[in-house]
């Protein structure tokens, strides 16, 4: 008889996408781990299927979630680095199905978290601290003192990039709404600005100097992208990582010639392609995460914990803008 599990899967486009349900529980194949996935952290990805906006990549039926955290159930061939009963934290595919109770995840993505570490806490590490570090350290040329402006600094790519910031000695200016501003400060932000104020670049200014920022992460895009390249200082970088206003307004030789004789950049970066091209380099960074989450040098900022029975609940708190941290969903 095969062996089932319960999911939370998308059968239709919209509010009411999720039907809770059986499904037969995946075998691990050689280089994977079967993980008994205990909590799943909720990604703007899952949002973005959900509503349609990836259907040509993404067929339905289809059941969402790219990082969690649980325990391993068993060990696939070629494995010699892990052991049934082990705590762990992981980073997936689009197809992973980290809405579900069971998992099978290539091992490389894989990271142990120790007895000390939550569940909840774990899923809610992968894909932002992986993001922010990736984005800090990869690409930018920063030292100690560098300024760097957060976009959106209150979730979860934003409080992971503060804390990873502060703790490399960066400087950090987090935009948020006003009511954010202790959360972002409480963790790690030098500054914080309300993103709707006029004053935002006088501002930016003033506290560095008239240099600028070396570095925007911005998870934006819309008109944002334009704004920020006047808060870059010379040789500086914005990375945009997420198009919650969608996509970016203006064409290149509007937002670059501008900007031409501080020989500026603009990047964008998407998770996967590190993901893909990199698996060594992505594995090793997931792995120093999962050190500095045992060590309390990051902590994951858990918002909202809801059960896969009410996952429509747990999207729902995700798309209010009101989120200081990342949303999680159980699957006990």
């Amino acid at each position: 008889m095969t062996a089932t599990m319960t999911v939370a899967e998308i059968m239709r486009y919209g509010d009411d996408a999720f039907e809770v349900r059986q499904a037969p529980r995946p075998v691990a194949a050689k280089g994977e781990l079967l993980i008994r996935n205990h909590a799943a952290g909720v990604n703007n990805i899952d949002l973005m299927i959900r509503r349609g906006e990836l259907a040509k990549a993404v067929p339905l039926p289809f059941i969402p979630g790219v990082e969690g955290a649980g325990i391993v159930q068993e060990v696939g061939s070629g494995i010699c680095d892990f052991e049934v009963g082990q705590r762990v934290m992981w980073f997936g595919p689009l197809s992973a199905g980290g809405y579900g109770q069971f998992v099978c995840v290539d091992a490389r993505y894989v990271a142990p978290i120790g007895e000390e570490i939550t569940f909840s806490a774990a899923a809610a590490t992968p894909v932002a601290y992986v993001t922010a570090h990736h984005m800090l350290f990869d690409y930018g040329r920063l030292e100690a003192g560098s300024w760097v402006l957060v976009r959106s600094a209150a979730g979860g790519v934003g409080v992971a990039a503060l804390q990873l910031a502060r703790n490399a000695g960066f400087r950090t200016i987090a935009l948020t709404d006003k009511a954010k501003h202790h959360f972002v400060l409480a963790n790690g932000a030098s500054a914080a600005f309300d993103y709707k104020e006029a004053s935002v670049f006088d501002q930016v200014m003033k506290l560095t100097g008239g240099r600028g920022v070396e570095l925007c992460l911005n998870a934006v895009a819309g008109s944002t992208i334009a704004e920020d390249l006047m808060l870059l200082s010379p040789m500086g970088q914005l990375i945009s990582f997420g198009h919650l206003a969608g996509p970016p307004t203006g064409s290149a030789a509007d937002l670059l010639m501008t900007h031409f004789t501080k020989s500026v950049g603009i990047r964008v970066s998407d998770i996967y392609t590190y993901y893909t091209i990199d698996p060594a380099g992505l594995s090793a960074t997931l792995a120093k995460m999962a050190t500095d989450l045992r060590g309390g040098r990051i902590v994951p900022q858990v918002f909202d914990v809801q059960p896969l029975a009410a996952v429509a609940k747990a999207h729902a708190s995700l798309e209010t803008g009101a989120v200081r941290g990342k949303v999680v969903i159980s699957t006990d």
